[in-house]
């Protein structure tokens, strides 16, 4: 290893022998810097793109290679090694030297080393990334001092070096004021080290920061210590009383009693669903009939987080999530982390919902049984979800308390009533299972038959109920554990145990046992409990204001006392009963400081919920917004609609017309095109600014175009483009305004028969987008315009436009897209009387998946198979289409082709029947969308009261604009039934 050593905790210098040289900001540096505390090697490309992460690949490349050259002529770079595809700097570091300290619990060293923060004040030049990184490792570092500083502050105090102490105390507070355990050491300290007048200017300053911050006063142990040091009295140092220790047994009973009829039961179904109070016992029974089965645990304040315990177990189990298939991508948009480095293509919102849930069903699969707990509080998503298992035929147990079942979890319930699900309801315990209970827990064979008939009147046979009781009388000193039993000062007096003096209910135990924790626990724990599931010891030191130290021993010591398990709850009503007991107006400060701290790191609809909680509305609905993007871009349209709808009665001006907008959007993309114009008009009626003015008419232009309401759509259009001329230009892409205007342009023209004019709107996106390479929009272009081609007879161009689409659209995994160009493919096979070539593409289509396409890929398999003479099999795709299809002129062209196949298989009244339901199809539509097969099939076997309700439609047809095959048929229909060509 070389001489030179970097000193990075200090003024950034080097010292290279005896020579000091210092830190200059430079390219060259900040590759050094980085590279030494890497300390390993490093690959060229992530240092590349570190360094310079918006230049192109090959650019970043030379520049690393111009300042390694630059690097290396510096004196102290002796240790630099550079290979082809990496490169290492072993040189010593203080970091280094601070870490290696740490590991030893040399606590002395450490703080040596650690002269200051990592870093602080050199000046990153335009390089954000290397700025982001060194400010992380700035604060890790940082709070490992800390750490270090208290635990070396401990030692000198007990050196009784008590100015040292106060030095180093008070170094620790200038970085973390509200580390209250810190300060209360840091007052003792003064006080013998005779700095008072300094100790309480700093008190003073923790007080108003406290106020300020959290709303909070000094824990009452703070407060005695300040008013010794007015007085001038000794500080008092005495160590808080232990806990009165309560029993294993009490805390987790050794075996489940009561309850073996429900057991034997759980075991022969195959699906149940268990109800009962809470405390009742439903979760222990579960996990007691089927211990290997995974839990999947729904949470109170997580019910609009969609598929919350679902995703809770495959985060803890990705190890063995099974091969998904095609379903690979449904599950990576849902939880990216599955696939590390996986980007997935953007989903067909048609089709997204259905995928995802059958992507989740076979993830699922391997774990066999699921049980489903605390159901009263599962969001809409995963209720469906649950459904859907059902349905699939999978194994599960489902839990809830009796009276909290919402309106959703109502209609499951209802739903698995009809399939033939039970439900089997959990009764409080008998006198005597109590007895059994007590039994057990002091290890006798009977449970002493006075006490246990006095607590089953007290707890009601609750289990839960009980056993808080049991911890009550034991911390209270009432109850004792001594020689393997059970006493209290009554046992020899008493008739009944009736003089035994109990809180009435169990969150007032809850309350108490709380109460009876040190300050610093009691604020850990409430903490906890606005926080909710998955606290971590450095999320709660950053709410309280308390050292991370300070932390983990209040967790230890509610721990301890059977309140929290690791990182959550023992049980869901402790957490209730906390959070019961927070005043108001403390409640809303630590939910905003939990927002704060979470922002960045949890789901934005997690952040939202606290922001609201803490009464800051703006902040929620700006989480909500977030939330809802990243559903609708991943096509979680019912998600997004739930965060949306729960955003909109709080937002306000322009955020609330973005929240209506989105809302007109992810309607439109379900099908519900009635409530995507409400949300549109109120859009269009709130005076909006150009951008969302133009998103509205974007979506109600698309509406219109469904509809068959061309002239309508198009006045949409012109407007929406008369809105994009005010705006900034952005980038052309899938999403964007401009191509979504374009689009609904050529979609105008073409379902005018217009095709060239649809060809020539396309052509020019593709020289704006091929130079970009491949993506999902020129795939939907091109795409577009070999449909074009083909409607124009030049079969030719369209199949090498539509064979490009399908390259383009498999290589940036665009699946519905993929399904498009197979479906046009397929049509122009048929043209061109290469219909078997055209089969083998569809049928390669088919396996892709369920898309919007699929009913187009159906209509024009449908035709294909009536090429080859297979009209049964046509005839059953028609009629799918007929009464599932979303788009009006499938749907009227689906019926114009079963009023031609059925005479034909002996249904000639299915048959007028069929061309009844083309005529109410096509006539809620703007006759010029209206399929000219349709009109042909009129003319050719429509009764005259069909002609006469078909008036609107034969009249709109351009029959000079026809292309040639249909204007001979057309014309020679009108001919046979005697109608004039015009009129």
């Amino acid at each position: 290893m070389s001489s030179a050593c970097l000193y990075l905790l200090d003024e950034p210098h080097v010292r290279l022998g005896e020579v000091r040289l210092e830190l200059a900001p430079s390219r060259p540096a900040y590759l050094l810097i980085y590279l030494a505390c890497q300390g390993a090697w490093v690959e060229r490309g992530s240092l590349a793109g570190l360094l310079w992460p918006d230049s192109p690949e090959e650019e970043a490349r030379h520049n690393l290679r111009v300042n390694l050259h630059r690097a290396r002529s510096l004196p102290w770079t002796e240790a630099l090694e550079v290979e082809r595809d990496r490169l290492r700097f072993a040189v010593q570091t203080d970091v280094a030297l601070f870490r290696a300290a740490l590991g030893r619990a040399d606590w002395e060293a450490a703080v040596k080393f650690h002269r200051r923060p990592f870093l602080q004040g050199f000046p990153w030049q335009n390089t954000p990334a290397l700025e982001d990184w060194a400010a992380l490792e700035r604060e890790s570092l940082l709070e490992a001092w800390q750490q270090a500083a208290q635990r070396h502050a401990e030692a000198l105090q007990q050196a009784q070096q008590h100015p040292e102490a106060c030095r180093l105390l008070a170094e620790i507070l200038r970085h973390n004021l509200l580390a209250e355990d810190v300060l209360q050491n840091y007052l003792r300290a003064a006080y013998l080290a005779g700095q008072r007048e300094a100790a309480l200017r700093l008190y003073e300053r923790f007080v108003q920061e406290l106020e300020h911050e959290l709303g909070l006063e000094p824990m009452r142990a703070t407060q005695e210590l300040a008013a010794s040091l007015r007085r001038a009295e000794p500080s008092p140092m005495a160590a808080p009383k232990p806990p009165p220790r309560i029993p294993l047994e009490v805390l987790r009973p050794p075996r489940l009693v009561g309850r073996e009829a429900e057991q034997a039961r759980l075991r022969h179904s195959t699906a149940l669903l268990v109800h009962g109070e809470p405390g009742i016992g439903k979760t222990r029974l579960l996990q007691e009939v089927f211990p290997q089965a995974p839990l999947l645990r729904c949470r109170e304040g997580l019910e609009n987080l969609p598929f919350y315990p679902v995703l809770d177990y495959l985060k803890h189990h990705l190890d063995t999530l099974p091969d998904l298939g095609p379903y690979r991508e449904d599950l990576a948009r849902l939880l990216p982390e599955a696939y590390p480095g996986f980007t997935p293509p953007p989903a067909e919102p048609s089709s997204a919902r259905a995928r995802l849930l059958e992507a989740l069903a076979r993830a699922l699969a391997p774990a066999g049984r699921l049980l489903f707990d605390d159901l009263q509080w599962a969001d809409e998503s995963t209720l469906e979800l649950l459904l859907y298992l059902h349905n699939r035929g999978q194994a599960w147990v489902g839990a809830f308390r009796t009276h909290e079942a919402g309106p959703a979890l109502t209609r499951v319930r209802e739903a698995l009533h009809s399939s033939g699900v039970e439900e089997l309801a959990l009764e409080p315990l008998e006198n005597s299972m109590v007895q059994a209970l007590l039994a057990d827990l002091i290890g006798t064979p009977e449970g002493p038959p006075l006490f246990s008939g006095w607590l089953h009147r007290q707890t009601g046979g609750n289990p839960f109920f009980a056993l808080e009781t049991l911890k009550s009388l034991f911390e209270n000193g009432v109850l004792r554990a001594e020689g393997g039993q059970w006493h209290t000062d009554l046992d020899e007096i008493t008739q009944d145990y009736s003089e035994l003096q109990i809180p009435p209910k169990v969150a007032e135990v809850v309350r108490r046992r709380v109460g009876r924790l040190s300050e610093a626990a009691q604020r850990v724990v409430q903490a906890a409990s606005v926080v909710g599931e998955g606290f971590t010891s450095r999320l709660l030191a950053e709410v309280t204001g308390l050292s991370e130290w300070a932390v983990l021993e209040g967790m230890e010591e509610a721990e301890q006392v059977g309140i929290v398990k690791g990182e959550r709850f023992v049980h869901d009503v402790l957490k209730q009963s906390t959070y019961r007991s927070i005043s108001p107006a403390r409640c809303r400060v630590l939910h905003a400081r939990v927002a704060e701290q979470i922002g960045g790191r949890a789901e934005p609809q997690v952040v939202a919920e606290h922001w609201f909680k803490a009464a800051f509305l703006s902040e929620a609905v700006r989480y909500w917004l977030l939330s809802s993007q990243a559903y609708m871009s991943a096509s979680f349209l019912e998600e997004a609609i739930r965060v949306l709808e729960r955003a909109l009665p709080h937002a306000e001006g322009e955020r609330r017309t973005e929240v209506l907008a989105l809302l007109a959007r992810a309607y439109r993309e379900l099908g519900q095109h009635s409530q995507a114009q409400s949300y549109i008009n109120q859009v269009l009626q709130s005076n909006p600014s150009q951008q969302w003015k133009a998103h509205a008419l974007v979506e109600e232009a698309w509406i219109l175009l469904g509809q068959g309401k061309l002239e309508e759509a198009q006045l949409a259009v012109q407007d929406g483009e008369r809105c994009l001329q005010t705006l900034e230009p952005e980038p052309l892409e899938e999403g964007s305004l401009e191509l979504a205007l374009i689009k609904l342009r050529s979609n105008l023209a073409f379902r005018q028969g217009d095709f060239a004019t649809s060809a020539k709107i396309l052509e020019p996106l593709l020289d704006r987008l091929r130079p970009q390479g491949s993506s999902v929009a020129l795939a939907g272009i091109l795409v577009s315009l070999g449909s074009a081609y083909d409607n124009l007879g030049d079969q030719t161009r369209a199949i090498a436009v539509l064979r490009e689409a399908l390259e383009v659209a498999k290589s940036v995994g665009a699946r519905y897209y993929q399904v498009d160009a197979a479906n046009n493919l397929l049509a122009c096979f048929i043209r061109l009387g290469r219909t078997e070539e055209g089969l083998a593409e569809a049928a390669a289509a088919l396996v892709l998946g369920e898309y919007e396409g699929s009913e187009f890929l159906r209509n024009n398999l449908a035709v294909a198979y009536l090429t080859v003479g297979r009209e049964l099999e046509a005839i059953q795709l028609f009629q799918q289409i007929a009464h599932r299809a979303t788009d009006a002129m499938l749907r009227a062209l689906a019926w114009a082709r079963l009023a031609e196949l059925l005479p034909r298989h002996g249904s000639p009244r299915e048959a007028e029947e069929a061309l009844n339901h083309a005529l109410d199809v096509a006539l809620g539509m703007d006759p010029k969308a209206t399929p000219v097969r349709l009109a042909l099939v009129l003319l050719r076997q429509g009764t005259e009261a069909q002609l006469r309700r078909a008036r609107p439609i034969l009249q709109a047809v351009e029959v000079e604009a026809l292309p040639s095959l249909f204007k001979e048929q057309y014309v020679q229909a009108l001919t046979e039934r005697g109608l004039p060509l015009h009129g």
